[in-house]
């Protein structure tokens, strides 16, 4: 999938240079992981497949309806909106 928009600054240095700042500890590993699956996958279907287990990803209900979580320590969720295989607002929080 393609990644139209970046909410978190960090996340968008990550994604365009591999020497981007650290993340923190436990962090760092899982968000690299999670941003390469979504930038390898054809569409949301084939990541959640393709996802291991831990990474509990979630289409979000609510006022957030429409967006997905993705697991990555603790209460720290990676958040984006996707539509026909673009990512949206991709972001780092901790929205718990």
């Amino acid at each position: 999938m393609i990644i139209r928009s970046v909410r978190h600054r960090l996340l968008g240095r990550v994604i365009s240079d591999e020497n981007a700042p650290y993340l923190g500890r436990g962090m760092d590993d899982r968000v690299r992981k999670v941003l390469a699956a979504l930038m390898l996958a054809v569409d949301m279907k084939g990541f959640v497949a393709e996802a291991p287990p831990g990474w509990s990803i979630e289409l979000i209900s609510g006022d957030r309806r429409g967006q997905w979580s993705v697991s990555v320590s603790g209460n720290w969720r990676i958040t984006f909106e996707e539509e026909g295989g673009y990512i949206d607002r991709l972001n780092l929080e901790d929205y718990h």
